[in-house]
């Protein structure tokens, strides 16, 4: 079994991993709209990260290179939950602590097939707490991968819509 799969097939991990860096493209231009909305200026961004075109990649070609860079915010993850969660959400421990290493912040959305999706950005100091007070488990939702449990709770969170 190839670690990246967890238990699915290739072909089924194709199609996730499309699916999911659509959503997480899809989330992020809804955050960086926001900005837009409450300053007035729309932030420029670049793609930065790999796989950016949405196809699959082999492993050799992976990655944990944050997703954008945003002029005023830097290195930018994109990271989501599709149910709105209210106890818990996870974070794989190894890319916690790559994007720490790189000074990069998460946007962490909650809620992305809700009708009402919040977000918080995980700051590198909010990394380093996660890392200090949060437990790692092996996560199932991520094929059994070493990931933080961390309380949704210990962190504010915001609508990710704009309100007219």
């Amino acid at each position: 079994m190839n670690y990246r799969f967890d238990n699915r097939s290739k072909e089924q991990f194709k199609r996730e991993i499309k699916e999911s860096t659509l959503r997480e493209r899809t989330l992020f231009l809804l955050w960086i709209s926001l900005i837009e909305h409450e300053t007035g200026k729309r932030p420029n961004f670049r793609d930065v990260g790999c796989g950016n075109d949405w196809e699959y990649l082999e492993d050799s070609q992976v990655s944990t290179d944050p997703d954008f860079w945003v002029d005023g915010y830097g290195q930018i993850e994109v990271k989501f939950s599709k149910p709105l969660l209210t106890k818990t959400f996870h974070l794989k421990a190894n890319q916690v602590k790559s994007y720490l290493k790189k000074n990069a912040a998460i946007l962490m959305v909650n809620g992305a097939d809700s009708d009402a999706p919040t977000f918080t950005i995980l700051k590198p100091k909010a990394l380093k707490n996660i890392m200090k007070s949060c437990e790692i488990i092996p996560w199932t939702g991520f094929g059994g991968k070493q990931s933080y449990r961390i309380p949704v709770d210990m962190f504010v969170w915001r609508s990710l819509c704009t309100s007219t």
